[in-house]
């Protein structure tokens, strides 16, 4: 028997290294930015970083994170080691290299696991620098200096109530339901905008995979009234096949506009079903306001 046939990795090894790895690229030729991002995890480990740069305002921003078991590296100064672990709680101390600064965070779940409160306590001054509260029905972020973030929803009355969006800054709240033609509406709130959006999306025809019935063409209309952008913004939604989706539409508002995009392999109008894809949109003014533009987003979804 040969040397490679025999040679065989422990089963630890195979555990390890089990994981999915996905990663978005997107440029944008009005705001003539590319934004990248890269997601590689495990049951034992996660990559996260992502990165933005604009080469009309030079403004780059990034962001890196290792894990390795309960051992944390965010960026390239801050350092969380675990000093106490049970099954429900954990403990870390972390050090910022950068700005010399000494904290403790603590998580806290509950027994299935359905709860879980994180945070970040900085020792040199005392403050809470971080909190994060994720419960089955949402997701509350507290940063220093940025405010507080949710996406939070609650089945009500046959529908769905969902409030997103951070504080101080630009709330929605909204109710999606659907009636016995088929069609889902959807008001929506916009905070402190002041503007009402009535959202009407039907399905036209669908077509059968598998033992589901998904749409094939879709119509969507969404007029939005007060607030500083009213109008009115149509779209057709066409899916030829699972992996190609064709969309075109038209904003009639302060800029109005009309748009169209491609959508091949990989993509959120898929369910992210394959290994790669890309989406293609373009945009052009209806008036003399503006020029033309276009974003090219890749997707690739790897699981190994």
């Amino acid at each position: 028997m040969s040397l490679c046939k025999s040679a065989r990795f422990p089963s630890s090894f195979g555990f390890v290294l089990k994981g999915t790895f996905n990663v978005t690229s997107t440029y944008d030729s009005r705001r003539r930015d590319v934004e990248s991002s890269l997601v590689a995890r495990g049951d034992l480990w996660r990559v996260e970083a992502s990165h933005g740069s604009s080469t009309s305002g030079n403004e780059n921003s990034s962001l890196f994170l290792v894990q390795l078991g309960p051992i944390l590296f965010v960026r390239d100064s801050t350092l969380l080691l675990p000093v106490h672990l049970s099954k429900q709680h954990l403990l870390w101390y972390g050090y910022d290299r950068k700005n010399g600064l000494h904290s403790l965070c603590p998580a806290v779940w509950s027994k299935h696991r359905r709860w879980l409160l994180m945070s970040m306590i900085c020792l040199n001054p005392l403050t809470c620098s971080f909190m994060d509260l994720q419960f089955p029905n949402g997701q509350f972020t507290y940063v220093a200096g940025e405010g507080l973030s949710t996406s939070a929803f609650l089945p009500i009355c046959g529908g769905l109530l969902q409030a997103q969006g951070q504080y101080p800054g630009e709330m929605r709240f909204s109710f999606s339901c659907k009636n016995k033609l088929g069609t889902r509406i959807t008001p929506t709130v916009q905070w402190p905008d002041k503007s009402f959006t009535l959202g009407i999306e039907q399905a036209l025809a669908w077509k059968r995979s598998g033992l589901m019935v998904r749409p094939t063409v879709q119509i969507s209309l969404y007029p939005t009234y007060g607030g500083g952008n009213p109008g009115l913004r149509a779209e057709l939604i066409h899916s030829v096949k699972e992996e190609l989706s064709l969309i075109c539409g038209c904003a009639l508002m302060t800029h109005p506009s009309a748009f169209a995009s491609v959508s091949l392999g990989r993509s959120k109008w898929n369910g992210n079903v394959g290994s790669s894809g890309v989406v293609v949109r373009a945009e052009t003014p209806l008036g003399n306001v503006g020029r033309p533009s276009f974003s090219v987003q890749l997707n690739s979804g790897i699981e190994f």
